[in-house]
């Protein structure tokens, strides 16, 4: 399994069901995002948005005419953050996190969505 597939279930608690849903078939961006937030640690910046970053990905990627795999949900983008910084704890105080209501939203919407393995 890929390490950032683990980690996201590991601390499934951090992360809503949508993107739980979402990564395994969108690991590349998740590399893609990673490999941009270390070009910023890199560059010397302790501090960066996590959407201008998205931003940075959805530029390129039309840049490059990449249609099809490339997904940039900005509902995604706080828990490609979260993931970043669980996979990378020497560079966690990159992005800055805010107390999400969504993820409690989505564990109670789970509950009751049959699709999602909740109830019947």
């Amino acid at each position: 399994m890929k390490r950032p597939l683990l980690m996201a279930q590991q601390h499934f608690d951090q992360f809503t069901p949508a993107f739980m849903a979402y990564l395994p078939e969108n690991l590349h961006v998740y590399d893609a995002f990673e490999r941009e937030a270390m070009r910023v640690v890199r560059r010397g910046f302790e501090h960066y948005s996590a959407r201008t970053i998205i931003e940075v990905l959805r530029h390129n990627s039309a840049l490059a005419e990449r249609a099809g795999p490339w997904k940039l949900n900005d509902w995604h983008t706080p828990y490609l953050a979260r993931l970043f910084a669980l996979l990378n704890p020497a560079f966690a105080g990159l992005f800055e996190f805010r107390v999400t209501k969504a993820v409690g939203r989505g564990r109670a919407a789970a509950a009751n969505d049959p699709s999602m393995g909740g109830a019947d």
